[in-house]
């Protein structure tokens, strides 16, 4: 065989083996936009790439540079390929900015989008039609990795559309991918459609790396409620190679407290959400207070498990205003995120065997760096406003659930329903268990339930199964929340509220929240009534189980 026989036979090979990049654990780096905006050039970059490394952040793991929109030229070469704007990058950008980049032992990250114009312009091309050529170029240049957005899906003079479908079709990510794999170089590949349309825990994890499941962040303190209640079904679907991206931390950007900082990055750690630094990386830029959140060694550890488990919400206690997220760990471990929304302190206890179905175990707080030593029974605490306190739990002694006694299901359709609150039958699959749900649970709509049995009296688990695919889009920069609100009361007693997140992929698609309410009476004559809270829409109720404990 001749050598260029042999040359031409291994690079196809290659070729024909590359794919889009996969990771056992969320991935790490910086990317321009939180601070920089549209606006990169040479000089920034090379310095944040730079500052990584000079200040630790790369020894940390954040390693990929990005430089997000605002880059190219506004026309494409003779060829059809991507220019890179030779005023803001004159050593040429491209393969010179990944060389560079990897000189220094970092990865070379780019992005553009699958519409006709990159975010934030309205002459700057994107990939639509041209996935092909853009593709090879990226691995031309060296990339590692490519961030691909959403803007101007269908038309060139629309940036934003949440609602057509083309725009919420998965078609155009899944055509870049298909592009990437057929170059010869291995790409993580960013799917970044800001949680539009449906199902996309299904079909985005079998194309990228992570996907995102939200619109963008901004620098308040709602956006961390808003982007951590559109999470909590994706612990379904995320695992090695498959990571539901919360977007870029806002941690170092004056946008937070220090304790909320700390809630915030700990909250996308235990989510398993890539960890991408928003603010500069050039020392002076950020607090050192910042910095020494960004480096924790101990929270990066969570994120970065190997099982690359997301955490799951296990119990809310909304009007109380705080949360338990609890998730497996590799070693036989369990994080457990303890979430203060209050914003003030508050005395919060978890009863570890109904809640965890742990009996004792040894603790650890993270943010302390602290051993606890052994805990079991109730584990009593104070949180601080907005905080997050995480624990690790080891040697864990497990006993089943002192919950898991069902004393009966029920089904929605089978309640009494008054106002505007109506029957639906979901095809089989959905609305699970019972393929029915009542919907349009309005202002002054109940859904009641008479007969209710309970074996003893007091306060009950609940397993509410219910939908919400009430997804902040427009809203996601004012007040949108992903949740709706429900109230519970029982036997005619005070209704008592409950914020529910998103449940899953659409509107058929079922989750279940963990509830305890009060007021049952010890025998099959109680009345449990659901009802829409002020003005505002309730989620579609599909039905509740009632536990017992054993």
């Amino acid at each position: 065989m001749t050598s260029f026989a042999f040359t031409l036979l291994t690079a196809l090979a290659a070729r024909a083996s590359a794919k889009t990049h996969k990771t056992p654990t969320p991935q790490m780096g910086w990317n321009s936009y939180n601070y920089y905006n549209c606006y990169p050039n040479e000089t920034l970059i090379k310095e944040n790439a730079h500052a990584l490394i000079n200040t630790g952040l790369a020894d940390a793991g954040y390693t990929t540079v990005t430089t997000d929109c605002g880059w190219p030229a506004k026309e494409r070469s003779a060829d059809g390929e991507l220019v890179w704007n030779p005023e803001l990058f004159p050593s040429g950008g491209g393969k010179e900015l990944g060389d560079y980049i990897h000189n220094l032992g970092l990865k070379f990250g780019v992005y553009s989008g699958g519409g006709y114009y990159q975010c934030g312009s309205t002459d700057q091309p994107a990939s639509l039609d041209h996935e092909l050529t853009d593709a090879k170029s990226f691995a031309d240049w060296g990339a590692d990795s490519l961030k691909y957005d959403n803007c101007y899906a269908v038309e060139p003079t629309v940036m934003v559309d949440y609602v057509s479908e083309e725009a919420v079709s998965p078609d155009r990510f899944v055509a870049m991918a298909d592009a990437l794999n057929t170059t010869d170089r291995d790409i993580l590949y960013q799917v970044c459609q800001w949680g539009t349309g449906t199902d996309l825990g299904i079909w985005a994890p079998k194309i990228g790396n992570s996907w995102r499941i939200s619109n963008d962040i901004y620098n308040g303190w709602r956006s961390i409620w808003r982007i951590t209640n559109q999470v909590v079904p994706f612990y379904k679907y995320t695992g090695p190679g498959a990571f539901p991206d919360m977007d870029m931390l806002l941690i170092g950007l004056s946008a937070l407290s220090i304790e909320e900082e700390k809630f915030h990055m700990g909250m996308w750690a235990i989510n398993k959400s890539p960890l991408t630094l928003g603010a500069p990386a050039i020392p002076g830029l950020v607090p050192e207070s910042a910095h020494e959140i960004l480096v924790n060694k101990e929270v990066i550890a969570l994120n970065q498990d190997p099982l690359a488990k997301q955490t799951e919400l296990v119990r809310r206690y909304t009007e109380e205003e705080w949360d338990v997220w609890a998730g497996e760990l590799s070693g036989s471990r369990l994080v457990v995120g303890l979430a203060n929304w209050k914003n003030d302190s508050q005395a919060v206890s978890v009863d570890l065997a109904a809640v965890l179905g742990v009996a004792s175990a040894n603790a650890r707080d993270v943010w302390a760096a602290s051993d606890i030593g052994s805990i079991s029974g109730t584990y009593e605490t104070t949180l601080n406003g907005h905080e997050l306190k995480l624990l690790v739990l080891s040697d864990l002694s497990t006993t089943a659930p002192a919950v898991d006694a069902s004393a009966g299901y029920y089904t929605a359709t089978d309640a009494a329903l008054s106002g505007s609150a109506s029957k639906v039958t979901c095809a089989e699959g959905q609305c699970l268990p019972s393929s029915t749900k009542v919907g349009n649970i309005g202002s002054g709509a109940a859904v009641k339930f008479e007969g209710v049995e309970a074996k003893s009296e007091g306060k009950k688990l609940l397993g509410v199964d219910f939908i919400n695919y009430e997804i902040a889009l427009d809203s996601a920069w004012q007040f949108g929340s992903n949740t709706r609100n429900l109230t519970i009361s029982v036997n005619g007693g005070t209704e008592k509220r409950w914020a529910f997140p998103i449940s899953g992929g659409n509107w058929f698609d079922t989750g279940r929240l963990l509830v305890e309410v009060d007021g049952f009476k010890g025998d099959s004559s109680n009345t449990v009534e659901f009802k829409s809270f002020g003005s505002a829409w309730a989620p579609d109720l599909v039905g509740f189980e009632v536990f017992e404990a054993s």
